[in-house]
């Protein structure tokens, strides 16, 4: 938030402003946490990628090998994911006057296209091996080892998507929720493996491949979308708009209210709003009245940084009850 930014907004945002920086210790406790997820995420790629790669060396199947692939876009993502951590805590600076937590965003948008390209790498390996056929050796010992890899990606996803939910961070949950595809993929490709064991007929390894690898690109198009929007400023969620409207609804002092505007950034939201007040106020009256609006805004919304804006209000000029939905379709009817 600039200086002219918080000289005139209430003593709420001026303390939430601070949200997305590290100066303050409740910004670098999340730092601490985030950074530790990021690390172990980087070591459990290490570990369960060599895990997968000595079961397609164990059994020859172009499953595991498809697995494994995933896993190496897993060790890739978790690096990037470190990096891009690392740079989305950096604190405000003149160039940067918000943050740099859309970091977070490049990161996943990143990961998506890895999550892609693996996909496709899959696909051709699928059918080199449908096109020419290999009998699968060690079929005990690559499942073994399989399932195994798969336990620890699934107690991995779920302490990554645990931390994400307590910091609010899209990149260590677009992280959590590509790997725990990567269990669903291995726990496929374990099935597809017995069954070529059981019947015999060999096609099924790499149709199980490419199953795989239709699956991935599902999840990376999907990481990919939420990253883009928002990158682009996408609203927060009604369900949260909801409440700062509820708070402004019922101040008695706000007299109406229009162009509410909010979008997220990294673990911290952000909200502009105008509002309407009797124009007999005073300077400190009004400053004072939205200070208050901004520390109940706050109450409902811990991480929402807000900026509002006052006006004098005049009878009839904006129907209070309008939604953010219903004045942006009004604005666009009238041109």
């Amino acid at each position: 938030m600039t200086p002219e930014a918080l000289a005139g907004a209430g003593p709420q945002a001026a303390r939430g402003a601070e949200a997305p920086g590290t100066g303050t210790p409740a910004a670098e406790a999340p730092r601490g946490r985030r950074g530790r997820a990021a690390w172990v995420s980087l070591a459990g790629a290490v570990l369960i990628l060599g895990l997968k790669f000595s079961a397609y060396l164990a059994t020859g199947s172009v499953g595991f090998l498809s697995d494994a692939a995933e896993s190496l876009v897993n060790l890739v993502a978790a690096v990037v994911l470190l990096v891009a951590l690392g740079v989305s805590v950096a604190p405000p600076d003149y160039r940067h006057p918000y943050g740099h937590a859309k970091a977070e965003y490049l990161s996943s948008v990143l990961e998506a296209a890895l999550i892609i390209v693996a996909a496709g790498v899959i696909a051709w390996s699928a059918v080199g091996r449908l096109l020419a056929p290999e009998a699968l050796t060690n079929v005990a010992l690559g499942v073994g080892v399989s399932v195994l890899a798969a336990v620890l990606n699934g107690l991995l996803a779920v302490y990554l998507f645990s931390v994400a939910r307590k910091e609010r961070s899209d990149a260590l949950a677009a992280n959590a929720r590509h790997i725990l595809t990567d269990v669903y993929t291995s726990l496929g490709v374990v099935v597809g493996v017995l069954l070529v064991a059981l019947t015999g007929w060999q096609p099924l390894d790499p149709l199980v491949a490419l199953v795989v690898a239709a699956n991935i690109v599902v999840v990376g198009v999907r990481v990919m979308r939420q990253a883009l929007s928002r990158l682009l400023d996408e609203r927060l969620p009604e369900r949260e708009e909801a409440k700062i409207l509820a708070v402004l609804e019922a101040d008695p002092r706000v007299l109406g209210f229009h162009r509410l505007r909010t979008r997220r950034s990294g673990h911290a939201s952000f909200a502009e709003v105008d509002v309407f007040v009797d124009p007999k106020l005073t300077v400190k009256e009004a400053h004072d009245l939205v200070g208050r609006v901004e520390d109940a805004i706050h109450a409902e919304l811990e991480d929402l940084v807000t900026t509002i804006h006052v006006e004098p209000f005049v009878q009839g000029v904006r129907d209070r009850t309008l939604t953010p939905k219903e004045e942006f379709k009004e604005e666009v009817e009238n041109g």
